[in-house]
């Protein structure tokens, strides 16, 4: 009976929840048409939550300039007795900072649909800008 009691005391139950952490606010710019741009903001939104990061369209105090494409590419089909090609989606993305330098530049191609290879490019994106914030390796 002691042992429950201490317990209690241990651990009140109207004790304040642990307060989340609040996601690091990403100013961006995204040059893409508007269909692009609304896509890729909404995939990095999507992913970027798993690491504490929300993404938001600035157009003047922005952090990262993404210039972006979504655009048809080809696959082939090289199976038995059928051959010939059909159309896929990639992205390009290149990323540069607020003064305006080239961080990195990439394309995900051979994917099925728009948002699939937008998908991938916002993954990489992110997987890229989490890189760059590491210290260097000595």
């Amino acid at each position: 009976m002691l042992a429950l009691a201490l317990l209690v005391l241990a651990f009140p139950a109207s004790a304040p929840a642990k307060a989340a952490t609040e996601p690091e606010t990403v100013k961006v710019k995204i040059e893409a048409s508007e269909m692009d741009r609304r896509m890729l903001l909404e995939k990095l939104n999507e992913h970027g939550a798993e690491h504490q990061m929300k993404f938001v369209l600035d157009d003047r105090e922005f952090s990262y300039r993404i210039s972006f494409t979504v655009e048809q590419g080809k696959g082939w089909n090289t199976g038995a007795g059928s051959g010939g090609s059909y159309n896929t989606s990639e992205a390009k993305a290149t990323v540069y900072d607020s003064k305006d330098g080239e961080l990195f530049s990439f394309k995900r191609a051979q994917r099925r649909t728009d948002s699939g290879a937008t998908n991938a490019a916002a993954k990489e994106i992110i997987k890229r800008m989490l890189k760059l914030k590491e210290p260097p390796k000595t």
